[in-house]
């Protein structure tokens, strides 16, 4: 009994040690299998060299700094400079009582540092004429001005109500003399769609819903002014700020793009040698119904008057992909990495147009980590938008002289 214990003790430790081989021999197995499906080499399939394969790597955090843009634009003798600027709400510390206090609520009032960064950014900007969308009206656009923009020569400024109901209107600033402001309150626009819920949030700085949406008039009326220049020369400018939103809104943006076109061919038909020019934030990508429209309509991009350099590079197929970013972030006019601010001209004033002089200015861009929707702006920031600016030469006078030489920085 005692050696069939024994024995019997023997078999089980055996019989144990034969199953725990087994076991490992199927986990081996198994491992090899696993491994020859993952592995190309195990397979049989051809693995390329590891140097045509480098590992991609995450792109390294851009911190703050001049991203968009050029720093110093160069400025023909000569030249007049006309540039456009959204200035993110430029509202002043007064109380307007036209407006509801959600939308002039304090948080809106532009600081100190904020004025000084627009104001720097404004005098290297150096324009002639300029144009600004997102100012509260007409009070607050010369309080800026006379606090902040002294010394600049804008001796000349319009502003009038666009209708909107944050209270935000397109305005100029201008060394020359401006008559005949204007805007279209009144207008009414081909629309078939039916109207669209509340307004958007997104980039206009709203803290809750606005009211519906009305497809049958301007967001924002443009303003249209007319420059007066030594010797007769007159050039009609187009304010616009085109209604904001996404795809959803394309349709309205749409219709405002196709009454403007109707306005400024009254203003032509009525005088065909008129100089003509719009500009501002259009709220659209190169590639949007709005943009076509104003190219299929006969107007040409000031974006076609940047460098000769650029233009060439542009179509190079074999451009390093670093250099084409940096080509596409030189002509990027918005934080969110869009270019949807344009200068559009009439065929006959593009004429005097300076070839090479579109540009877009730097500003501070707060950095990768910055959420341009919701981040509160640091210190030395400007805006969400960047200047757009180009320059011309008026044929029909004497070469023109401004207040630019004793205003413009050094």
């Amino acid at each position: 009994m005692r050696y069939d214990r024994e024995m019997l003790s023997h078999r089980h430790l055996i019989v144990a040690a034969f199953a725990s081989l087994s076991l490992l021999f199927v986990d081996a197995v198994q491992g090899q299998s696993t491994a020859s499906k993952a592995s190309p080499a195990a397979s049989g399939a051809k693995q390329a060299p590891s140097d045509k394969q480098p590992a991609k790597s995450a792109k390294p955090q851009r911190g703050p700094g001049l991203r968009f843009g050029i720093e110093t634009p160069p400025k023909k003798n000569g030249a007049v400079r006309i540039a456009a600027y959204n200035l993110q709400n430029l509202f002043d510390h007064v109380d307007d009582p036209s407006l509801d206090n959600k939308w002039e609520e304090e948080s809106l009032r532009v600081t100190d540092d904020r004025a000084k960064s627009l104001a720097k950014a404004i005098e290297r900007l150096d324009a002639d004429v300029l144009i600004v969308e997102e100012v509260e009206s007409k009070e607050a656009l010369l309080w800026f001005r006379d606090t902040y923009l002294k010394g600049m020569g804008y001796t000349f400024a319009e502003s009038l109500d666009a209708g909107y109901y944050r209270g935000v209107e397109q305005s100029v600033l201008s060394r020359f003399p401006l008559k005949n402001p204007r805007v279209f309150l009144d207008a009414k626009l081909k629309s078939s769609a039916a109207p669209l819920p509340s307004e958007p949030k997104e980039g206009d700085g709203e803290k809750e819903q606005g009211p519906p949406n009305d497809e049958t008039k301007f967001q924002r009326s443009p303003l249209a002014v007319d420059v007066e220049f030594p010797g007769g020369y007159e050039l009609t400018v187009y304010a616009i700020h085109h209604k904001a939103g996404g795809k959803a809104f394309e349709a309205h943006r749409a219709a405002e793009a196709e009454k403007i076109v109707e306005l400024i061919r009254a203003d032509l038909t009525k005088d065909p040698s008129r100089n003509l020019i719009l500009m501002g934030d259009f709220n659209s990508t190169p590639a949007s119904d709005v943009c076509k429209f104003y190219r299929a309509a006969g107007l040409i991009n000031g974006y076609d008057f940047r460098p000769e350099a650029d233009r060439v590079a542009e179509k190079d197929k074999k451009l390093p992909d670093a250099k084409r970013e940096a080509l596409r972030e030189k002509y990027t006019t918005h934080e969110s990495g869009r270019p949807i601010d344009y200068i559009m001209l009439s065929s006959g004033f593009s004429k005097e147009v300076v070839d090479g002089s579109f540009f877009i200015l730097s500003t501070l861009h707060p950095g990768d980590a910055y959420d341009w929707k919701t981040d509160p702006h640091p210190a030395g920031y400007a805006s969400d938008h960047y200047p757009i600016a180009l320059e011309f030469t008026p044929k029909e006078s004497r070469p023109v002289k401004s207040d630019s030489a004793a205003a413009s920085p050094r």
